[in-house]
């Protein structure tokens, strides 16, 4: 919690209270998801991360924001699910890696969730720019929360 000298200032704290807003409003479709996947936010997290690329456990609980022994529950439950894989590296068995599977793929692009969804008439209603400005910004705010994410497990 900020102390009162540490206040935001006002437009980060209208930013904040905005991505707030889009979060609540997401949490009935997040539960959507849960029941027709099977799989929690958790393991969503992990299956986009691994979509960027095979990494280590260690390099994938850090970029996920998860403890190894959290991490290690959640793999063995998506690969109870056949949704990634651990594989031990061919030059060095002792390395093993965390891959994501054809299954985690198909999982990750199923659209039929949003259909109908309120969420997909807001985005038919935004003009061709709209949805491309939308797509920036979100995918930046993305990756300055994660390059500050970055910077808190390296300091």
């Amino acid at each position: 919690m900020l102390s009162k000298s540490a206040a935001l200032p006002t437009e980060v704290h209208a930013v904040l209270r905005a991505y707030m807003d889009a979060i609540v409003l997401a949490e009935p479709m997040q539960l959507k998801v849960w029941k027709t996947a099977g799989v929690t936010l958790t393991q969503l997290r992990i299956l986009r991360v691994l979509r960027e690329g095979a990494c280590s456990a260690s390099e994938l609980a850090g970029r996920a924001g998860l403890s190894a022994p959290s991490l290690t529950r959640v793999l063995d439950r998506l690969e109870e699910l056949g949704l990634v894989a651990r594989v031990a590296d061919q030059s060095d068995r002792r390395r093993i890696s965390v891959q994501i599977l054809p299954k985690g793929e198909t999982l990750l692009g199923d659209q039929s969730i949003w259909q109908g969804s309120s969420f997909a008439e807001a985005v038919r209603s935004m003009s061709a720019e709209e949805r491309l400005e939308f797509v920036r910004v979100v995918r930046g705010f993305v990756a300055k929360v994660r390059d500050a994410q970055h910077d808190k497990v390296e300091s």
